[in-house]
Order: structure tokens, then C-alpha cells, then sequence
């Protein structure tokens, strides 16, 4: 889907990008991890031609990027960054339907459009629809960023940096919602973010950068298990791979079943990771937990011993 070959950038005298070499597959929740100075957002703004490379190639499905006119890309390219960028003086429903209309669409079918993305992302229509920026908390602000990127349909979501803007709450909330719209929608998603517990907790492919050059890609888990150069070792490790590793394994995967469980283990949702199993047993002092399936059923019983062995 997206293809980095030998990509070059500068700025002055400063290597933003050292000859980048990466592959992004069609589908992917992809994140490009790194701290300051790695290079990360300069190399997603070449994709959609924020950024111009000084040499090598970005390619979208095997075509040059730079073949296309920038504006005729931008607009099927979906963009979302910290700042949300709201205009401040057009309604939600105005702002979500900026490039469909820029692309010539029935305003009939931009309102439904707008509609069935604010259902998507869980913000009443009817309440929201009307509503200015200003009257919007952050993490409703960045739902209608994600809504207005999303409004032409693009096949690609490039996000930078979306969520450091937010408290820690609201910030875990979207990230649980980008999870769930990359699932519901199997577009292809390309993250920026320098928070290693963000990365880990959305990627299906992470790569690991320093210093405008690739250092590791793959699944989130091979990277724990086989970081190929200590600098991710360490980017990854920061005292906690234990539950990092835990935070990628399901814990309805290392489930007994049970019958009668008892009534004093503490309750989790069967959609829990084995971190969030652990978390629950550290809080009850207890040796096992419960997962429980949506009715409140019991589905499963996850012990201790098995997290260790996970």
C-alpha cells in the first residue's frame, strides 16, 4: 500500500530522513515510533507531499507520489494531527464535509455522509451535528478531526501525533476507538507517536526509527521478544516489557473454563488483555480473576500461574 525506497530529506544542515526504506501493507494499523528528532512525522508528510523528499521514493500502490498533483492527493488521503485544525468558524457538520464538497458531492449526500460518520464515532448527530469547535471538549474536537479525515472515504488515515494533545483518560478512550474503527473499517492506518504504551496498545506493524533511518519493523510482539538493535531494546524495554509483552496477549487465550466461579475473584471483561487481568488480581489480591462475557456470564478463568507462563 505505502512504500518508502531510499527516502532522503534535509533540513540546513540537519538529516530528517536517512535513506528510509519501508513497507506499510494494505490493512495495517501501522505506527512509526521513535523520540524527538527520529524523523517520524517528516516521513508521513511525505506521503500525502507536505514534506518533498530530496531523493528516493514514496509510492501508493506502486505509483509515485510525486506523479500526481498535491492537491488532487491530499484529498483522498485522510489527515489527522494534534492540533485538531477545526475551522473555528464553521459548524461540525460544515467541517466533516470540507473535501466532499471540495470534490464536488450532492449535499444531500454529504449530510448523510456527516451523519453516519458522527454515529461511527459516537457522537449524536442530532446534539452534534449543529454544534461550533469552541462548544466541543478536546476528545470530541479530535472524534470530528478523525470524522472529517474519514469524509471522502479515503483508503489511507495518516495521523500525527492525534492524541498527545489530550489528558491521559480521553486519550485512552480514542485510542480504544481508533482500535476499534481500524477493525470496523480495515483501512489502512499509518500513526505517528513517540508513546511506547500507545504504539504497543494499537499496531499491528510497528516501526521503530532513530535518527531518519528504519532501525526495526514487524508485529508489535516480535519487536519485544527480538528487538534487533539495543536502542529499540531500550525504547521498548523502560523497566515494564513484562506487561508490555502481557498487554499484547488476550486473556480469554490462557482461559479455563469454569463452571461456578467464585464469588470473591474479582470480575473482568472477557475482552481483557492478560495486563488488564493482572491489574485486577494486584487490586483484589487475589491469585485469578473471572472474565465475564457482556451479560455479566461467567466465561473463563484466568489464573496467575498462566500469566506468568504468558
Amino acid at each position: 500500500m505505502i512504500r518508502f525506497e531510499e527516502v532522503r530529506k534535509s533540513f540546513g544542515g540537519t538529516k530528517a530522513l536517512d535513506g528510509l526504506d519501508l513497507v506499510v501493507p494494505e490493512g495495517a494499523f501501522a505506527v512509526l515510533l521513535g523520540g524527538s528528532g527520529a524523523g517520524k512525522s517528516t516521513a508521513l508528510r511525505t506521503v500525502n507531499r507536505l514534506v518533498e523528499p530530496d531523493a528516493g521514493r514514496v509510492l501508493l500502490r506502486g505509483r509515485d507520489v510525486a506523479s500526481e498533483p498535491a492537491p488532487a492527493l491530499r484529498r483522498r488521503i485522510g489527515y489527522v494531527i494534534q492540533g485538531i485544525g477545526l475551522f473555528p468558524h464553521w459548524s461540525v457538520a460544515r467541517n466533516i464535509g470540507a473535501v466532499p464538497r471540495l470534490l464536488g458531492w450532492e449535499e444531500r449526500r454529504i449530510a448523510a455522509r456527516v451523519e453516519e460518520l458522527l454515529a461511527l464515532l459516537r457522537l449524536d448527530p442530532a446534539a452534534y451535528r449543529d454544534r461550533m469547535p469552541a462548544e466541543l471538549s478536546g476528545g470530541q474536537a479530535q472524534r470530528v478531526g478523525v470524522a472529517r479525515a474519514l469524509a471522502a472515504n479515503p483508503d489511507i488515515l495518516l495521523m500525527d501525533e492525534p492524541f498527545g494533545a489530550l489528558d491521559a483518560i480521553t486519550r485512552q478512550a480514542l485510542q480504544a476507538e481508533m482500535a476499534r474503527l481500524h477493525a470496523a473499517t480495515g483501512k489502512t492506518i499509518l500513526l505517528v507517536t513517540h508513546d511506547v504504551e500507545e504504539a504497543l496498545s494499537l499496531a499491528t506493524r510497528l516501526a521503530v526509527m532513530a535518527d531518519g533511518r528504519l532501525l526495526q519493523e514487524g508485529a508489535p510482539r516480535e519487536l519485544l521478544d527480538a528487538p534487533a538493535d539495543p536502542r529499540v531494546r531500550d525504547l521498548l524495554d523502560g523497566g515494564a516489557l513484562g506487561m508490555r509483552r502481557l498487554a499484547l496477549v488476550a486473556a480469554s487465550s490462557l482461559a479455563a473454563l469454569c463452571g461456578e466461579a467464585p464469588a470473591d475473584l474479582p470480575r473482568v471483561a472477557a475482552t481483557a488483555t492478560g495486563r488488564e487481568a493482572l491489574e485486577a488480581m494486584l487490586a483484589a489480591r487475589a491469585e485469578a480473576v473471572v472474565l465475564v462475557d457482556p451479560g455479566g456470564a461467567p466465561a473463563g478463568l484466568v489464573a496467575l500461574r498462566d500469566l506468568l507462563r504468558a
